[in-house]
């Protein structure tokens, strides 16, 4: 079952289901991917009709953010990129074999070393052309996944950029069942930058504690909450007035 949001899907499933589903693609013979949908990337599906249909095609599609419970009335249970990703590291599916891609500085190989029992190779990537999608060391990056018997893909290059990575270069590693796209998840697995106590993030104000320690963000901060919330109440209007 799946949960629409300004055009958006996501599926109605929470963490255990989430790595049940991930257990079944494991044993399928075809690649899949996931997305972990949070309010900003449905502000920017709006204007951005390929990261929509990424979206929309996506063989399962989490709802990483408080807003989305909210604007569901809880209909979606939130599961993050972190927990999500954090599960699969800590060996929940004993066949999964994981590569990390991305993060910033060498946040992936510091996080690697944190679960040796999982992870078979970490690459922070490199410089991404905004246009095609595609690492400047693209082959090299491709070649060193292919080699490394990995069957999961765990991708930090942050939101449309690592969705838009991975559905340009997915077809070009026949190992890799399932591909992630995880924000910055390695940044927090590293400990290069402190998550919110998990108090807050049950209450929904992780962004306030991401704010406070890291202002850059505010910009991403009022996509997620004001604009995602002047959207989704304009929508609803919209609704109510056919």
């Amino acid at each position: 079952m799946k949960e629409e949001i300004l055009g958006v899907k996501i599926d109605k499933i929470d963490l255990t289901g989430s790595l049940n589903k991930i257990s079944d693609f494991l044993i399928d013979d075809r690649q899949h991917y996931i997305v972990t949908v949070n309010p900003e990337f449905i502000v920017e599906a709006q204007a951005n009709q390929e990261f929509k249909n990424i979206l929309n095609d996506a063989d399962l599609a989490v709802g990483d953010g408080f807003g989305l419970v909210l604007a569901t009335a809880g209909r979606l249970k939130r599961v993050t990129g972190v927990d999500l990703s954090e599960e699969l590291l800590k060996g929940r599916l004993k066949s999964a074999k994981i590569f990390l891609l991305g993060g910033a500085g060498e946040s992936a190989k510091i996080s690697a070393t944190k679960y040796p029992q999982a992870v078979v190779g970490a690459e922070p990537g490199g410089l991404i052309n905004s246009q095609t999608f595609l690492l400047d060391n693209n082959e090299i990056i491709l070649k060193k996944i292919n080699s490394s018997g990995a069957n999961v893909l765990l991708v930090g290059f942050g939101q449309v950029k690592q969705e838009m990575w991975i559905s340009h270069n997915l077809n070009k590693l026949p190992n890799i069942k399932v591909a992630l796209g995880v924000g910055g998840t390695f940044d927090y697995l590293s400990g290069q930058i402190k998550r919110a106590p998990k108090w807050l993030r049950i209450i929904g104000l992780e962004w306030l504690f991401r704010l406070f320690s890291q202002p850059q963000r505010l910009g991403r901060i009022f996509n997620a909450t004001v604009k995602f919330s002047l959207l989704t109440f304009k929508d609803a209007c919209f609704k109510i007035s056919r």
